[in-house]
């Protein structure tokens, strides 16, 4: 993407760090520093100008690791005028039913947050947004759309079929935990609310309502 950019004299931005820093969690804090580090350094070295951020605590890290003012100049020898953007993903591991829980759950977290009034939602230091909700959303649907084609395995390595009812199942399991991690303080309105979200995040996928609404 750099090449293509500079090739033209625009200039290559890259993606955003997902995991957030904290002001209130310090191990959380130094781990999405170093991963924001990390990821805007590869960048830079792929010849990327620069980066976005979506946290003020994240903006020094990230300028500091683009050489300024730009790398525009900065060309590959003998590159491809029109390079393959679209490469076959290699090791991205197994898929496992570990995973499709955890869609599972963000889902039924994120639909809470959307109807509580929020666009997007902070989850275990990561911002999660509607390309997230919809991605897993899609996820758990081919998993159970082509679930005679592809394995997903348990965590003994056996592979487990992904029919509907075994879905169904790993939603009620997951509302069961969210209702049972909630502070002791909630109150109803807010059980009520996550009933709501599970519900709603499972009829989507049945339905097969993916469009970014």
């Amino acid at each position: 993407m750099p090449e293509i950019c500079h090739h033209r004299g625009m200039l290559a931005i890259g993606g955003m760090t997902a995991l957030y820093p904290s002001r209130e969690d310090a191990e959380l804090n130094a781990r999405a520093l170093a991963v924001l580090e990390k990821d805007k350094k590869n960048e830079a070295d792929y010849l990327m100008d620069g980066a976005w951020t979506g946290h003020p605590d994240q903006n020094t890290i990230a300028v500091e690791q683009f050489p300024y003012p730009n790398q525009i100049h900065a060309r590959p020898k003998n590159a491809s005028r029109y390079p393959d953007l679209r490469p076959v993903p290699t090791g991205v591991g197994v898929r496992t039913v570990k995973g499709t829980r955890a869609a599972v759950r963000t889902v039924i977290r994120y639909r809470d947050g959307v109807l509580r009034g929020n666009g997007s939602s902070l989850l275990d230091g990561y911002m999660e947004d509607l390309a997230t909700d919809r991605i897993y959303r899609l996820m758990i649907a081919q998993r159970v759309r082509h679930r005679d084609l592809v394995s997903i395995e348990d965590e003994q390595g056996r592979n487990v079929e992904h029919t509907p009812e075994f879905v169904t199942g790993l939603f009620d399991e997951e509302l069961d935990r969210l209702l049972r991690e909630l502070p002791a303080a909630a109150g109803e309105e807010e059980r009520k609310r996550f009933r709501r979200a599970r519900e709603l995040s499972e009829a989507m996928i049945v339905n097969g309502e993916f469009d970014p609404v």
